[in-house]
């Protein structure tokens, strides 16, 4: 029951850190897609304008001028006095054995048989043919041409591109439309909680839309899906919770009994059991404690007051290694700050008791355990068994237990309470570990105040 509820908690930890790290929804992609669609359109659109002006420019035009020159020199060959030509978009002039006296004085700068020139403050294309000592030079003004090009080819790409705009505008809404009733289903399950509370928000009703069948099926699915986690958290929660309370009667009965006996004149048998049954006591708070703490659903309660960090360590600390007596344990005490922070003591002890427990279990006598607060880092250092790469990247789950064939007995619930612990308040845990030289571990707090240093 504790594990599952503890799965059920990761679980919400691990959906609040997607939501954090998500980017980008369902809509927003369509929306990508459909201006990037827009905009391919767009420059295939513009380029085929600007392609087809330098064609009509490079092409089109020249080819005319070139043909209007042939044709005015195969005239003039049949009649010497042959008009030049004269329209409105096209002039022409004869030099003279370089007389440019009676022509444009821009023309006498032309460099190229083909090119632009500067004539009354306009720029339109000039074609030079000779002939002996006379030069033909042809000028059309393209105005008129463009006006043309507007009507019967810009024009017309412009009503193509909005033809072309309109079905993919149509067919965004309508994909909007379909995705639509998912977009809500998702924003529904991302408001929610993952808590009895939670999932019993979780109606969609609102949703369901008629002809929508893959839809709707999948949102009958969800309710029924929540409907089933719902009823099973509330039953584990429950059962820790009433189990728990129920057991600590019985337990506290026990223990005040066993410390009687223990203070009577007992035969050696009386004595190992007495000794068999201290540890088992123990044990089964550890884990009524635990039960508690996983059936728990409020919020982190920090304390009003600053926390000296090294009085409630040492007392924690201190507590932890008189439930080992007889035991040769030492801690080795190496404060190098003196420091304070708001946080939930007794959330903090729990984390401290957890892992100096375990120092503790996992190291021979005489025991040394190093203790360290550095800053913001709270320090444990053991000189136990240590543990490999695969089992440092397991300690945490549920119920996993190092030496599971030790003499030691245990739930292998520790470390997984402290990991949950630690997320919860923001504290960073890590683990270094090797086979033989022991293990430590680092418990970075936030927010913390550094009062002195040694």
């Amino acid at each position: 029951m504790a594990g599952s509820t503890l799965f059920v908690q990761q679980t919400e930890m691990k959906i609040i850190q997607k939501k954090k790290v998500a980017k980008g929804s369902m809509i927003s992609r369509l929306n990508k897609v459909f201006f990037i669609q827009l905009i391919f359109i767009s420059v295939a659109t513009i380029g085929g304008v600007i392609g087809a002006a330098k064609v009509v420019e490079d092409v089109l035009i020249k080819e005319a001028l070139i043909g209007e020159a042939d044709y005015y020199w195969a005239h003039r060959e049949k009649y010497v006095e042959f008009p030049l030509p004269k329209t409105m978009n096209l002039s022409g002039y004869m030099v003279f054995d370089d007389d440019y006296s009676l022509v444009p004085a821009a023309l006498k700068g032309i460099t190229e048989q083909y090119q632009r020139v500067e004539i009354e403050g306009k720029r339109p294309i000039a074609y030079v043919t000779q002939k002996g000592n006379e030069k033909l030079y042809l000028i059309f003004e393209e105005a008129q041409v463009s006006k043309l090009a507007l009507y019967f080819g810009i024009t017309p790409l412009i009503i193509v591109l909005l033809i072309v705009y309109l079905p993919a505008f149509v067919s965004f809404v309508f994909s909007k439309r379909a995705f639509s009733p998912v977009l809500k289903l998702v924003e529904r399950l991302e408001s929610a909680k993952i808590s009895k509370s939670g999932i019993e928000k979780l109606k969609f009703d609102d949703i369901k839309q008629v002809g929508h069948v893959d839809v709707n099926t999948l949102i009958d699915s969800f309710e029924d899906f929540s409907l089933r986690i719902g009823q099973l958290i509330n039953r584990e929660r429950n059962f820790s919770r009433y189990a728990s309370h129920e057991l600590r009667t019985p337990l506290t009965v026990l223990r005040g009994s066993l410390s009687l006996l223990k203070r009577q004149e007992l035969t050696p048998k009386g004595v190992e059991l007495v000794e068999r049954m201290q540890p088992m006591i123990e044990e089964m708070q550890a884990l009524i404690e635990a039960l508690l703490m996983l059936s728990r659903d409020e919020m982190i309660e920090v304390s009003d007051d600053p926390v000296l960090i090294n009085d409630s360590l040492k007392s924690t600390i201190e507590d932890t290694v008189q439930r080992f007596d007889p035991r040769e344990i030492k801690v080795d005490w190496q404060p190098r700050h003196l420091v304070q922070a708001y946080l939930p003591e007794q959330l903090f002890s729990i984390v401290v008791s957890n892992l100096v427990r375990n120092a503790c279990i996992y190291s021979q006598d005489p025991v040394t355990i190093k203790v360290i607060i550095d800053g913001a880092d709270v320090i444990i250092e053991d000189q136990g068994k240590g543990m490999n790469e695969d089992q440092l990247n397991r300690i945490m789950e549920p119920f996993y237990r190092v030496d599971e064939h030790g003499v030691e007995k245990g739930f292998g619930l520790g470390l997984s309470i402290v990991d949950m612990i630690c997320r919860q308040c923001g504290w960073l845990i890590r683990f270094k570990s090797e086979i033989g030289a022991g293990t430590v571990v680092t418990l970075t707090l936030n927010e913390v105040e550094i009062l002195a240093s040694n």
